[in-house]
């Protein structure tokens, strides 16, 4: 043997330090596998949460969100418009003499009519609006990034959308038309604005000037009445004649 060959030499593991590292092994891939069955559960468990939480924020009747939503995200844009300078806008829209279609043909056509009508305001708004059932025969459209002259055209587009609209259950055929309350904040009403639910309480008290008005009407009223009407009378020349002061 050469003097300058390497000579190698492994100790070999005695029967008791064999055991131990085996055992270690195979304590090692047991906590790897608890965690994965624990991760796999947190994400379960985080998805179930999330599925009650959109449920608690969906309306049974009609499938779209409910008033509980609107309270969530009318803070949410309120904030987000104070901040940015935006001008955020709601609807209020009632069903004019919804009770006398219960009383006639029943609640159960009564909920669907209900289910309809959601289906052609998802239709009409924005993927970026909220849609909500307020209660009872009422709905609200929240509008971010959206002046007054805008949310006046969408209320318009609405209106005449369900008034020429057929309602057809087997063989009952109903003619429904709605009443709407717009109101908007501006960027210059932030300073005295502190309260988000004063833009829902607006449209509110204009979609009731607008049943007073004769129904299946239009009103803008804004939040400031000492402020100048901010819509052009040219407005009433695009065929939105049916909107009142």
């Amino acid at each position: 043997m050469s003097d300058t060959a390497e000579l190698k030499y492994t100790p070999g593991l005695s029967g008791n330090e064999s055991h131990f590292f085996k055992w270690l092994i195979k304590v090692g891939e047991d906590i790897a596998e608890k965690n994965r069955k624990l991760l796999l559960e947190n994400r379960t468990l985080q998805s179930e949460i999330e599925r009650l939480k959109n449920i608690n924020f969906i309306d049974e009747t009609t499938g779209i969100h409910n008033k509980r939503y609107l309270q969530v995200r009318l803070k949410e844009e309120f904030a987000r418009a104070r901040r940015h300078g935006l001008p955020l806008s709601a609807l209020f829209i009632d069903l004019d003499d919804f009770k006398a279609i219960n009383d006639t043909h029943g609640h159960i056509i009564g909920d669907r009519l209900l289910k309809e009508v959601a289906a052609i305001l998802a239709g009409l708004c924005r993927s970026e609006d909220a849609l909500v059932r307020f209660g009872g025969e009422e709905f609200v459209v929240l509008m971010s990034d959206t002046d007054d002259r805008e949310a006046v055209i969408l209320a318009e587009r609405i209106r005449k959308e369900i008034a020429e609209h057929l309602f057809v259950y087997e063989s009952v055929e109903i003619s429904l038309t709605v009443s709407l309350g717009v109101s908007t904040i501006n960027d210059g009403d932030f300073e005295w604005v502190t309260d988000p639910e004063e833009l829902i309480v607006t449209a509110d008290s204009s979609m009731y000037r607008a049943k007073k008005s004769g129904k299946n009407n239009t009103c803008y009223v804004p939040l400031r009445p000492e402020r100048e009407n901010p819509l052009p009378s040219r407005c009433a020349e695009r065929d939105y004649e049916r909107i009142s002061w």
